[in-house]
């Protein structure tokens, strides 16, 4: 059975390390970033989010917890952070919006 979209209340923009912001408003958008996507290192941020978002998927952890764990290891990894996804924003691959 397919877990149902994990969508947060505010998104979060991630301005990744090619300088092309990203929106992210869900667990299932992230969690198949950081394991598909993740180009920087994969510290104990990383590992925290990623096992946050598992977590998160499995009704076992708040979704909230998930979205400050991929915040902080987005920041770790030298990446800014909006916690709020600008408007007007249309998806791109994997279900991630881009800004273009």
């Amino acid at each position: 059975m397919l877990n149902p979209e994990l969508v947060w209340m505010t998104p979060v923009t991630v301005r990744m390390k090619d300088g092309a912001p990203q929106v992210f408003a869900s667990v299932n958008d992230v969690l198949d970033f950081l394991e598909e996507d993740w180009a920087s290192d994969r510290g104990g941020k990383y590992n925290r989010a990623v096992q946050t978002c598992r977590r998160a998927l499995n009704r076992m952890t708040p979704v909230a917890i998930a979205r400050e764990a991929f915040i902080e290891a987005c920041r770790d990894a030298g990446m800014s952070t909006l916690a709020d996804g600008p408007l007007g924003t249309k998806t791109g691959a994997g279900g991630q919006r881009s800004l273009a």
